[in-house]
């Protein structure tokens, strides 16, 4: 009689998972907005200092190179919102703000950044192509960031909203170390709180709760620590999600 076996399966390859990279713009790498350089006024902003949306009667275009900024609103008798946040490379322009009271962008660490005119920057749109084309594509994934922003706060609870907003840090900014993933954290507690819509002393007990679980530890003065990435990627139910639109090179991070 004749049998016939499975055949035996080899034990999972583990995968050394790729760091999450830093999105700074990379000198070694041509620069696809090297075009809009010449017509650009190079602006290098102290942490927490605002930048106008208009220049006199004309509307600016912001370009991140370095550091980030906030978009925030403050209306008559409420507490301050962080509506988003802009990361190197991307494009910020007064038309994009929506009519809330008090907008403002401002500077949530020190950074350098390309203002022009909007004129300008829709003669170089018209005259490069190709440019145009790698700021749609820039301007879209801003767009789908937002949408995603939207729906960690509107559906995720405390926890949820933190672990994923500490994933989008360490996909953004974050360096590996010895004990994991660490970086400078870029905005106060204040204004994480505005950013996620929290009680600060609700956000308090969260990175409490975190710590306890050794899921984030505090390093320095304003220098965080994830110790334990999967397992704070399994804490936000929308982990994916953010890898997908913040850490293109750690694209398999939250793997397993």
């Amino acid at each position: 009689m004749i049998t016939h076996r499975a055949p035996r399966r080899s034990p999972p390859r583990l995968v050394k998972l790729a760091p999450p990279r830093s999105r700074e713009p990379d000198p070694r790498e041509p620069d696809p907005l090297a075009a809009l350089r010449q017509r650009a006024t190079t602006v290098r902003a102290r942490r927490r200092q605002q930048l106008g949306l208009t220049t006199g009667k004309t509307e600016s275009v912001y370009i991140v190179r370095t550091g980030l900024l906030v978009l925030q609103t403050t209306a008559a008798g409420e507490r301050r919102q962080l509506l988003a946040l802009h990361y190197p490379n991307d494009i910020f322009r007064a038309a994009f703000a929506p009519p809330l009271p008090a907008v403002a962008l401002s500077a949530a660490s020190a950074s350098e950044v390309w203002r022009l005119p909007a004129s300008g920057f829709e003669t170089v749109l018209t005259a490069e192509p190709a440019l145009g084309l790698h700021l749609n594509r820039q301007l879209a994934e801003q767009h789908a960031r937002t949408l995603l922003h939207v729906a960690t706060v509107g559906g995720l609870n405390g926890e949820e909203r933190m672990a994923s907003f500490l994933i989008e840090l360490g996909l953004r900014i974050g360096a590996r170390s010895a004990n994991g993933l660490s970086f400078e954290m870029p905005l106060s507690r204040t204004d994480i709180a505005d950013y996620l819509a929290l009680n600060a002393d609700t956000l308090s007990r969260i990175m409490s709760r975190l710590k306890t679980r050794k899921l984030v530890a505090q390093t320095g003065r304003g220098r965080a620590l994830l110790p334990d990435w999967k397992g704070l990627c399994a804490l936000s139910p929308i982990s994916d999600a953010i890898v997908t639109l913040h850490g293109k090179a750690a694209a398999a991070a939250c793997g397993g």
